[in-house]
């Protein structure tokens, strides 16, 4: 080898070493989890409890300025990276505009907890259809298409989706109109996701809460309720004797659901010997659930 290429094979040694050891040395980058519906209520705690376990967030959210408010909580707590994207979770094609700029943006993604949905109040005898139409929107097709818009990116580092059902979709339950209906569909489909993108590597959890304390518990459903139903209507869970549960709670249960990667969580846990029995015996079942909500 002529000497004069000796200096330069050295420098180019050098400079891939160095080059190497940066490599190796950089910190690894944070966990990615897209929180649809993370503006406000149990969807925000939950990204505030992702944060804290390290992940990077992006908030999904109709309002625009109630995602930047739940943005400057989350980085005063400390939450330094916090995206959002304002969107119709229900609107498949603004969803993949957001799946592109993430693909963009950060190439994968680890988790999509779906946290989009309402409740209801009522009797079965006096629902309407378009009021189903609406809360089969608000809780399952938003779930579908924002889990369909993601799993691409969820793919590439076998992620996990969670979608927010209820004890509305495990059980049924007086004066609570179509949300039970939507509830179920919602268990439903979470379960169907869950067999076919197995293969895919993508795990989909199921959590189902029974009623949340809120500062509004009591009074945030008394426009539904006229006086054809009772007072109870109006209270969480339609009166359900469930003592609320914390949202923070909620939240530690759906990280669990996604470090574990389990099937289906129910809160309280204790419920979920009930719901069996009720449902290996569908008369002991009703007995229960009308002592529950009486």
């Amino acid at each position: 080898m002529p000497c004069s290429a000796l200096p330069c094979l050295i420098t180019s040694a050098s400079s891939f070493f160095q080059n190497t050891l940066s490599a190796d040395s950089s910190p690894a980058a944070k966990p990615l989890a897209i929180i649809s519906g993370g503006s406000a209520g149990l969807g925000l705690v939950i990204a505030q409890t992702f944060a804290d376990a390290g992940y990077e967030l992006i908030l999904l959210g109709r309002s625009a300025e109630r995602l930047e408010a739940a943005q400057r909580q989350l980085q005063a707590a400390g939450s330094a990276e916090v995206q959002w994207f304002a969107c119709d979770a229900t609107d498949p094609h603004q969803l993949r505009d957001v799946a592109a700029n993430v693909t963009d943006r950060f190439g994968h993604l680890d988790v999509l907890v779906n946290c989009v949905g309402t409740s209801d109040r009522g009797r079965v005898c006096d629902l309407d259809a378009s009021r189903v139409h609406q809360l089969i929107d608000q809780n399952v097709i938003a779930t579908l298409h924002c889990s369909q818009a993601m799993l691409p990116l969820l793919e590439r580092c076998g992620g996990v989706v969670v979608n927010i059902g209820s004890l509305s979709g495990k059980v049924g339950a007086r004066f609570l109109g179509g949300y039970n209906l939507a509830k179920h569909a919602l268990a439903g489909l979470t379960q169907q996701m869950r067999l076919e993108w197995r293969e895919k590597g993508v795990h989909v959890g199921l959590v189902s809460p029974g009623p949340i304390r809120r500062d509004d518990a009591g009074h945030r459903y008394k426009d539904r309720v006229d006086d054809s139903l009772p007072e109870q209507a109006a209270r969480p869970g339609g009166g359900t004797r469930v003592k609320g549960l914390p949202p923070e709670r909620v939240a530690a249960a759906v990280l669990k659901c996604v470090r574990r990667r389990r099937p289906d969580l129910i809160l309280p846990g204790y419920l979920r010997l009930l719901i069996t029995l009720g449902n290996a015996s569908p008369r002991v079942g009703d007995w229960l659930l009308l002592r529950f909500t009486s």
